[in-house]
């Protein structure tokens, strides 16, 4: 039996809101984590660097969309350098946390 894109939606969704939820929390925070999620954390900052440092310092009259923001980190840093940022994600409590966490000085740039 095929399994339909709502089903899918939904599983991804219950993941994400449910069991990855208070991993993706700690992996994004500056709290202390195991030896191995500090590598997951590590590479995550790498890669995320790595894109942003192929990208304009200033990104005015930019627009970026973010999708599968989850916690936000990427789209903060876009927004610093002056980028309209949209953020979606499966999740809606990883939205809620990037909205928690948002700078406020990043909010309706």
């Amino acid at each position: 039996m095929e399994v339909s894109y709502l089903q899918k939606k939904k599983v991804l969704e219950a993941y994400f809101d449910r069991t990855a939820f208070a991993a993706w929390d700690r992996l994004t925070s500056e709290l202390p984590v195991s030896w191995v999620r500090e590598r997951v954390r590590e590479g995550r900052n790498n890669t995320k660097n790595a894109m942003l440092s192929i990208l304009p310092e200033n990104l005015s009259g930019f627009r970026v969309l973010d999708a599968g923001c989850g916690t936000g980190q990427l789209a903060f840093d876009l927004a610093s350098r002056g980028a309209n940022v949209i953020g979606v994600d499966v999740s809606e409590k990883l939205i809620a946390l990037a909205s928690e966490r948002c700078p406020k000085e990043l909010v309706n740039k």
